[in-house]
This record gives C-alpha cells, sequence and structure tokens, in this order.
C-alpha cells in the first residue's frame, strides 16, 4: 500500500500543508474552492505508484495551511507559494495540475515561469482576459440582475455573514452538489442579485452521495473550520476579491502561448464549459479530454477516468 503523509512546507515565508507520496519527477497538484488538499485523495497513491513524486497542498487560506490576516490572496502571491513548495521540495521543475482555481493557477504559472513548470494541466479552459474594463465592473451590472456569486463575494464581510459560523456544513454541501453532475448550478441566477449564496443555492440531497461519503465531507468541513469564526473561506473569498488585480497582473502576459505540454480535462457536464472556451492559440501543445459523467469536481466525481486521463498524459512526459 502506498504511504500517504501529511506535512508542513515552508514555501519561502508561508507555511502550507501538504498531503505527499512516491519519489521521482514531481507533480503539483492544486486544488480550487470550495476544496482542499483532500480533493486530489483518489489520484494521490496511483500517479505516486507510476513513478512521480505527487504532492497535494492546501493553498493559502485552506485547510490547514496558513491565513494571513491580510492575504494577499492574488495570483502573483500564490504564484510564489508554488514556486516556494517547488523550492522546498528541492525540484527544478514540477508539473502543476490544477482544479478550479487551482487550474488558474497552474495556467499562469506556466506562462509566467516557463523554466519551473514542466508541463501543465487544469480543468478549466484558458483564454486572456477582456481588456475593456476590471472583471468587478462587469460583475456588477450583471449582479444588479440576478445573483451573481463572482459580485456577491466583492463586499468584505457580507459572505463571512452569510457562510460562515453555523452555516458552513449547509453551504459545503449546497455548493458541492450544485456544481457536481447530479446538481443544477445555474438554477442559482434565478435568485434576486440581493439573495445569500446560501439562499440561491438548492438544497442538497443527504449524504452519502455517489462520489462524497459523509466521512470525506466531514473531512472537507474540519479544514474549513480550521479557520475559526469568519476565518473559514478566507481563501476563497480572498481569491474572488483579489481578480481586479489578478485582471492587471495577467494582462502583463497578453497572448504569451504556453509552450509546454499542456492538458485540458473537464467533466462533460461542468457547468464551467457553458460559459468558458479555451484559445488553443495559447498553447503550442494542447491536449483534450472530456471526462462523462462528472461536473465540476472531476477527480473526485469520476476518479478512475480521470486518474487514467492523467497517467496517459504523464505517461508521455517521461
Amino acid at each position: 500500500m502506498t504511504l500517504i503523509e501529511t506535512c508542513d512546507i515552508d514555501a519561502g515565508g508561508i507555511r502550507l500543508s501538504a498531503r505527499t507520496a512516491g519519489t521521482g519527477p514531481l507533480v503539483l497538484l492544486v486544488h480550487g474552492f470550495p476544496g482542499s488538499a483532500w480533493s486530489w485523495r483518489h489520484q494521490m497513491a496511483p500517479l505516486a505508484e507510476a513513478g512521480w513524486q505527487t504532492v497535494a497542498i492546501d493553498t493559502r487560506g485552506y485547510g490547514g495551511s496558513e491565513r494571513p490576516a491580510d492575504g494577499p490572496w492574488t495570483t502573483e502571491a500564490i504564484e510564489q507559494d508554488l514556486l516556494g513548495v517547488i523550492d522546498s521540495l528541492g525540484a527544478q521543475q514540477a508539473v502543476v495540475v490544477g482544479q478550479d482555481f487551482g487550474a488558474k493557477y497552474a495556467w499562469n504559472l506556466a506562462r509566467h515561469h516557463p523554466d519551473r513548470v514542466r508541463a501543465v494541466a487544469g480543468t478549466v479552459p484558458f483564454a486572456d482576459l477582456p481588456q475593456d474594463a476590471p472583471p468587478s465592473a462587469a460583475w456588477a451590472t450583471l449582479g444588479e440582475e440576478h445573483f451573481l456569486h463572482l459580485h456577491y463575494f466583492q463586499a468584505p464581510g457580507v459572505a463571512e455573514r452569510d457562510l460562515g459560523g453555523e452555516h458552513v456544513e449547509e453551504f459545503l454541501r449546497r455548493l458541492l452538489w450544485a456544481l457536481s453532475a447530479g446538481g443544477n448550478y445555474f438554477s442559482v441566477f434565478g435568485a434576486a442579485g440581493s439573495s445569500s449564496y446560501l439562499d440561491a443555492l438548492a438544497p442538497a440531497p443527504a449524504l452519502p452521495w455517489s462520489w462524497l461519503t459523509e466521512a470525506d465531507f466531514a473531512t472537507y468541513a474540519e479544514g474549513f473550520r480550521r479557520g475559526g469564526a469568519g476565518r473559514e473561506f478566507a481563501g476563497g473569498f480572498g481569491s474572488y476579491r483579489a481578480a481586479d488585480a489578478d485582471w492587471a497582473f495577467e494582462s502583463r502576459w497578453l497572448g504569451v502561448r504556453i509552450d509546454q505540454p499542456a492538458l485540458l480535462f473537464i467533466g462533460e457536464l461542468d457547468p464551467v464549459r457553458k460559459f468558458t472556451q479555451v484559445d488553443r492559440s495559447l498553447f503550442a501543445d494542447l491536449s483534450e479530454a472530456v471526462i462523462p459523467g462528472a461536473g465540476h469536481h472531476v477527480q473526485q466525481e469520476q476518479p478512475a477516468a480521470t486518474t487514467k486521463v492523467l497517467l496517459d498524459w504523464l505517461a508521455g512526459l517521461h
């Protein structure tokens, strides 16, 4: 049986919690929101057994990692964290694999620091952001018409009040389900712009689900609660509020191509597929895989199929 260990990593001034397994070339697994290193539990052992040093981290503000009082929560800061992890593990390069926000960080790290990323994979299509106005301006306009989580998260304190404390588990259940293949995420847009996210999300069926046990869910919830009251979702909320800063930062690389081998793997029923398209001109070597029967949490909802896609792609890098 493959040994999976939990440890702390000094990522250049910030302490990040990680799950590690195996030896060999480094594969760094980066989660999204809501998520944690636990999101990759099904992939850890198979990747390690295939000859990869497999490391899944809790990014800053999540799980067992530090939650700095003032962040920062920008892509630029998290890129430095990822580079710090690679350095701490004694590697020159890593294959970086990301889901949700993790995909955003993976794509950008490959583009901004090509010498440190051997290959890159993500679950969210990558394209340059529109340059006509900061993202928050467009979100504010849309948020006047109906509920939009991107706009809802912008005001500090609102989401902390609505979703923290006694609401943590219910919010997590509703959001995890809504984004899955069995849910209907787009129903949130039927809610009024003044709604809370919890009210906009439909109730979720009782656990267990086909892809999430009660014990797995408890692990998720415990990781968020480690932040304390009002700080449960510090990393996720902070990342949403960093959107305009990220937009300005990423604009420095407009049109720059990702030359490393790249993989887009996405759930067939992921709501992201409805409103985000990949810009293939930004890739020199892009492979694509659609995972049948999976929603947004592709590596959890269809773990065997997702792991096979990753292993087949990684085998081509050896």
